[in-house]
């Protein structure tokens, strides 16, 4: 039996909670009870979140901390949340499932074990994608959405962001050449 996070036991359940989703996650995963509210998920993810934000201020000084926690909570809980209610709409919409908002967080708080990892700047990357793979574990094993419907969700909206954030790179770039703006030389392509 897994002990799931419980933020009225935070020093009882942090730690197998997360050695659970990464050691099995597909046993992890098939075995969550479902969502009831966001209480517990929100929690660990702001703890999730905190560990990379907190390393960083260390590295950079500990008055950034006044600025890189807030906002990297409320960057990674918007961004998260927003995640989640995708996830869910495209597991109700495209593969009938009945997979809640609140049940699509909990999976994207579990999943997001891995990036305690990203302050670390090779491993940060795999945690990314270990994020990613968990995401689409957690759709599989608790979603109870099929193997190939699951990536085609995560892929699709990882797509679209790819699309988004280059069409904005090139907006960027050519609004900036406009007032004159020079990108410097650089020998690395």
């Amino acid at each position: 039996m897994y002990r799931y996070f419980s933020a009225e036991r935070i020093g009882d359940t942090l730690l197998p909670a997360f050695k659970g989703v990464m050691g099995s996650p597909n046993e992890y995963f098939t075995a969550m009870p479902e969502a009831r509210d966001y209480r517990d998920s929100f929690m660990l993810l702001c703890i999730f979140l905190s560990i990379p934000a907190l390393m960083a201020s260390i590295a950079t000084g500990v008055i950034t901390i006044i600025f890189i926690l807030p906002i990297s909570l409320m960057f990674g809980l918007l961004g998260t949340w927003m995640w989640a209610w995708y996830l869910s709409w495209a597991a109700r919409g495209f593969c009938a499932s009945s997979l809640t908002t609140a049940g699509a967080f909990q999976i994207c708080a579990y999943s997001s074990a891995p990036l305690i990892f990203t302050w670390i700047p090779v491993i940060g990357l795999l945690g990314w994608l270990w994020n990613l793979y968990l995401n689409w574990q957690g759709l599989v094993s608790h979603g109870r959405i099929g193997a190939g419907p699951a990536l085609l969700i995560i892929l699709g909206a990882f797509f679209v962001m790819m699309v988004s954030l280059i069409t904005l790179a090139a907006l960027l770039l050519y609004a900036g050449s406009q007032f004159g703006v020079e990108l410097p030389a650089t020998t690395w392509f």
